[in-house]
């Protein structure tokens, strides 16, 4: 797909007193593509720990990413803190190598649930079928929201929580 064509077209079909044309860019449009599903790794090397989305945590679900961001940082901030406690050398080195365990147990197999999602709702017969089946039915569609916002509840969740924990617990974090 071309994203800025697309957005050349969007911006075509709205009112012109917003001023949203060609004669008032004042550079050309631009984009770069959001980082997701932990498409950046390692998250630590070499005394750089990755957060936010330089580690690409952006939810390939829903493209969200401050949240995860903002997570990630209070765990960094905390393997941080614990290795400074310990003497430089190997037993630093392994803390600081945790962060990347964390953040796998935290999101791995969400994030991988949601690249698997992503790559279904690219194909056209896919999404065809979903939406003719699928947003019809109101309990499959709560499912999927809950799924793509992972609003889920771990401790104390209803049947579609313990689905979509169940899964994300069962795909491989890679």
């Amino acid at each position: 797909m071309d994203y800025k064509e697309s957005m050349k077209t969007w911006l075509g079909q709205l009112d012109p007193q917003l001023g949203f044309h060609d004669g008032n860019l004042t550079a050309p449009i631009r984009s770069a593509a959001l980082p997701m599903g932990f498409n950046r790794k390692p998250h630590y090397t070499r005394g750089t720990l990755l957060v936010g989305d330089s580690g690409g945590m952006v939810n390939p679900f829903n493209g969200e990413g401050i949240d995860y961001a903002l997570e990630a940082g209070h765990m960094a901030a905390d393997v941080i803190v614990q290795a400074l406690a310990r003497p430089e050398g190997p037993a630093r080195e392994r803390v600081l190598h945790s962060y990347q365990a964390q953040l796998d147990d935290a999101y791995g197999g969400y994030f991988t649930l949601g690249r698997w999602f992503a790559k279904l709702v690219g194909n056209p017969t896919f999404m065809k079928l979903a939406t003719t089946y699928g947003l019809p039915r109101k309990h499959l569609m709560a499912f999927t929201l809950k799924l793509m916002a992972n609003l889920t509840d771990a401790r104390d969740g209803d049947a579609h929580d313990r689905i979509i924990n169940a899964l994300a617990k069962a795909v491989p974090d890679a």
